[in-house]
């Protein structure tokens, strides 16, 4: 597939730190991907998804700091070039070539 087909989905279990994906939205996410034509790169050590470095479009599904109060750790090197979609509002970036977009809750809670 082309690179610009591919969608990297950044956690692919139920949540961070859980090792099942019976619940996980990001198959959900993936499923509507593929059914618009993008293929689906899950990105989760614990599923057994390894990707070392990604370059393209990235999900970020998971976001330990929202669920456990923990620090946010990346799964793989994201590359320049890339965009990175954040639900949670949090991630940043020192790197100008890689774009952020963030999206959904933006009250301060």
């Amino acid at each position: 597939k082309e690179s610009a087909s591919v969608i990297y989905i950044h956690g692919k279990a139920y949540k961070p730190n859980v090792p099942y994906i019976d619940g996980s939205y990001s198959l959900l996410v993936g499923y509507y991907c593929e059914q618009l034509g993008y293929t689906p790169i899950y990105i989760d050590p614990l599923t057994g998804d390894y990707v070392d470095k990604a370059l393209g479009v990235i999900l970020l599904a998971h976001s330990a700091q929202v669920t456990y109060s923990e620090q946010d750790k990346l799964y793989c090197k994201i590359e320049s070039g890339s965009i990175v979609v954040d639900p949670w509002r949090s991630f940043t970036t020192d790197n100008a070539n890689i774009r952020v977009i963030h999206y959904g809750n933006t009250r301060n809670v």
